[in-house]
């Protein structure tokens, strides 16, 4: 009875590793480490470890949730086989690892193998991309994007990124300048991208050149100008929009740093003003000649369709309403009115507006009189020959009177004398 027993215990352990597998609950702890094709770690690369949990029910592999790896590469794994005897024993640990756009999967056998396994993705370098200004200084917290990876330059400029070889979409930008393109990584690769600066100006100044205090809206802030002045002396971008604000009139535009630095912004405040004023009659009709002046250096000049005349009899008041006359040029800055037929023996007040392309305006009044206006005879008021001279009336030519009276004194002179003589 006991060799019966001693022969089947012989033929179980013959038979035992075809039943179970040397890792049957096994435990095994390593280190994976992912590198690039140059043998550098890999950090941010993803890992998921299948193995067989030994487990008489239920899915016969596990799989770990993913990790990433740390600045070495590195990430640490302590796996346990639950053992089981209903079937055998799968031994191998699957690792996989995806880092910087290329993936790869390396298969180990439990507990036959060093501390550190390590997953080599061979068509993985360095990518260095620079960003700089045009004198070599980096240019720190610049943003870039490279295919489907992006981040801030540190500070020396540099966007740092382990990349599958192949070609690669990019956008860079700082402040307002930015770069679009197309890189090539083929083993490490430095990639550079150079943002000049240049200094920029903007005054705000009144038609006649005087500073105007303002509101200026530039690089998505704003500066209040109490003297009109703003400068900036790192630019950035090929062009640079802004906006002024004065007492509620905007101005829109954009600088371009390279090619016009120097900004000015006018803005046309002062009205024109009204010269010398004459009249004239023509046919017993009245004209006046007005000239009108926008002399600024930076006036935005005379709106000619906004001259106008208009005139009312005296006396008047506010209620009163306004006639129009006709109105047109007659030179540079110089407006003729024309008046109807006025009546005679009266006064006339008139109003001359006008507006400059900015909409300035400038008003002037003043009277005159229709004295000089011949009144029309006998309902005929527009006759144009004049009247016939009225018939004189006859009397004692001027001549004959004196001579009359010559005569007259010198007879009473001779009767003096004779008398005189008889005495």
């Amino acid at each position: 009875m006991n060799l019966r027993y001693a022969v089947l215990f012989l033929i179980v352990l013959e038979l035992a590793p075809i039943i179970y597998a040397d890792c049957v609950g096994y435990h095994d702890a390593f280190y994976v480490r992912v590198l690039d094709g140059n043998k550098r770690p890999i950090s941010d690369a993803v890992i998921t470890v299948k193995y067989d949990r030994g487990l008489s029910f239920g899915e016969k592999y596990f799989t770990t949730p993913p990790k990433t790896t740390n600045s070495s590469g590195q990430i640490y794994y302590d796996l346990y086989n639950g053992g089981t005897t209903t079937r055998t024993i799968d031994c191998n640990i699957e690792i996989n690892a995806t880092g910087g756009g290329s993936s790869k999967k390396v298969v180990i056998e439990a507990n036959k193998h060093g501390p550190t396994v390590d997953v080599i993705l061979s068509d993985v370098f360095q990518l260095r991309f620079y960003v700089r200004d045009q004198f070599k200084a980096a240019l720190p917290n610049s943003s870039v994007n490279v295919g489907n990876y992006s981040g801030d330059t540190d500070e020396n400029g540099m966007f740092y990124r382990q990349l599958k070889a192949g070609k690669y979409n990019y956008f860079a930008s700082f402040m307002d300048a930015s770069q679009a393109g197309l890189l090539n990584v083929t083993n490490d690769t430095e990639f550079e991208v150079i943002f000049p600066h240049y200094r920029i100006t903007l005054d705000v100044t009144d038609d006649a050149a005087n500073p105007l205090p303002c509101a200026l809206e530039i690089f998505n802030k704003t500066f209040d100008l109490a003297d009109g002045h703003f400068e900036n002396e790192k630019t950035f971008g090929e062009s640079v929009p802004y906006m002024v604000n004065y007492r509620g009139i905007k101005s829109e535009g954009t600088i371009l740093p390279a090619a016009e630095p120097i900004v000015y912004v006018r803005y046309d405040v002062n009205s024109p003003y009204f010269g010398n004023v004459s009249s004239d009659i023509v046919n017993n009709r009245f004209k006046i000649n007005i000239e009108v002046w926008d002399p600024n250096q930076y006036a935005s000049g005379l709106d000619v369709s906004t001259m106008k005349m208009y005139y009312k009899l005296e006396p008047s008041d506010a209620t009163t309403p306004w006639s129009n006359a006709v109105v047109y040029t007659t030179g540079r800055n110089k407006f003729t009115a024309d008046f109807p037929e006025l009546p005679a023996d009266s006064i006339v007040k008139f109003r001359a507006e006008v507006k400059d392309k900015a909409g300035n305006r400038a008003e002037k009044e003043g009277k005159f009189s229709t004295f000089a206006i011949v009144p029309p005879q006998n309902g005929t008021g527009n006759q144009t020959n004049p009247p016939p001279e009225p018939p004189q009336e006859q009397g004692i030519p001027l001549i004959y009177i004196l001579g009359g009276g010559i005569l007259l004194l010198l007879a009473v002179y001779l009767v003096f004398r004779m008398k005189t003589k008889a005495v």
